[in-house]
């Protein structure tokens, strides 16, 4: 098991007890990091993990900073298919994409990555209510894992959250609270109520939540047989996805086990990109953006979280970009997902490939490149409704030939 030997902060690097108040930097105010002790791995080659029959994220258990086994909630998450895009090599301009297709996590997002470990964490600190502040994925996981856990879920949604997500989070006997705001002022108002009753939080102020998503780099160099991709795209709200997959690629580094590092990419909407103003604009910082309307609603964050900053210095650090994306590129990568890879994503899971076929266009994406897109989320998350239905049909197989024009 990961053995935890504090937390730290990511900007200004001060350490602190696992037992701090409030997990947040006492100068930078920033989200703590969890420091996980990896010495013992040093003796050890891939091989001690790329052996074991399990697939799961606990393949990797030694990295995720759970330290009793007893400890562990899981519901099969990880393991998820690498596929090659083979039909789409002209749209990316003869680079070689995969996409990480995490529709097939248990509760269908990249969500369970982080809350098989936030839950876990729960666990160990002995809690019995867990709560969460989502735009529906999270808070279906959160939901999920607290039921396989047996513990008590709270989770807080913005009014318009898609029906489906908050079904899903009701089935695993979650309370729901629907707050007449967006995301934001959801937060507030969740913010608020973690104070008041004193619950444990998924959100992405926790740090062991956040250690969940390093699983990606592991999972990808296991797949690609140690080859390290040129390019990780990755769709961002709160930014954790694509700072713990770089995290998780710098440890593999640091063990000697690969000897270069991939470039991240952060997509997200125009209607809600505060990752690409700052890095376009130059800014040390995250700025809010007031978020406008945008298809993919699972990323619709105008004030993120101070996660955000560490996956504007992943993209810094890494040589990476940020792509920001019209509503009509989402809408058609969602559509190419689908139709030409077999993947259905809900908008917001499909803006890595849109970014992918952009980078391409823009020649950042080259011949040969090695690629890989994170596919984060399951159409069924958010179902159109605005599609018309073929009409029925009497049982004639002269009807069939006439509604398909066959023959």
């Amino acid at each position: 098991m990961g053995k935890v030997t504090g937390l730290r902060c990511p900007k200004c690097m001060q350490r602190y007890p696992v037992e701090i108040e409030g997990r947040l930097c006492e100068r930078c105010h920033y989200i703590l990091e969890v420091e996980v002790d990896l010495s013992s791995l040093h003796g050890k080659g891939p091989d001690y993990f790329l052996n074991r029959a399990e697939r799961s994220i606990w393949r990797w258990r030694e990295f995720l900073p759970i330290e009793k086994a007893e400890a562990i909630v899981t519901l099969g998450e990880g393991g998820t298919p690498l596929l090659p895009v083979e039909r789409l090599r002209r749209d990316v301009r003869g680079a070689e994409v995969y996409l990480k297709n995490d529709t097939v996590l248990p509760t269908g997002s990249l969500k369970d990555r982080s809350n098989a470990v936030a839950i876990s964490r729960a666990i160990e600190e002995g809690r019995t209510v867990v709560a969460v502040a989502s735009t529906g994925n999270a808070a279906a996981s959160v939901a999920a894992y607290a039921a396989r856990a047996g513990l008590q879920a709270v989770v807080f949604v913005p009014e318009a959250t898609a029906s489906g997500k908050v079904a899903q989070a009701t089935a695993y006997g979650a309370r729901i609270v629907r707050v007449q705001a967006d995301f934001d002022g959801t937060v507030r108002v969740y913010g608020k109520a973690l104070k008041a009753f004193g619950w444990y939080s998924c959100d992405s102020s926790n740090p062991w939540r956040n250690e969940g998503k390093k699983s990606y780099a592991y999972e990808i160099w296991a797949d690609l047989g140690g080859r390290v991709p040129d390019w990780v795209i990755h769709p961002t709200a709160g930014g954790v996805g694509a700072a713990a997959c770089w995290k998780g690629f710098n440890e593999l580094y640091r063990l000697g086990w690969i000897n270069r590092l991939p470039r991240i990419a952060v997509a997200q909407p125009a209607a809600c990109a505060p990752l690409v103003r700052a890095l376009e604009a130059g800014w040390d910082e995250i700025r809010p953006v007031e978020a406008q309307q945008t298809i993919a609603e699972s990323i619709k964050v105008g004030s993120p979280s101070t996660m955000a900053w560490c996956a504007l210095r992943a993209v810094r650090e890494s040589g990476g970009t940020a792509v920001a994306l019209s509503e009509s590129e989402i809408e058609r990568s969602q559509v190419l997902a689908a139709r030409e890879t077999g993947i259905f994503a809900e908008p917001a899971g499909a803006v890595s490939l849109g970014a992918a076929i952009r980078l391409a266009e823009e020649g950042l994406l080259r011949p040969g490149h090695l690629v890989v897109a994170v596919i984060t989320g399951h159409g069924l998350k958010q179902p159109r409704t605005d599609l018309a239905l073929p009409p029925a049909i009497p049982p004639d197989l002269r009807m069939v030939e006439r509604a398909l024009q066959v023959r």
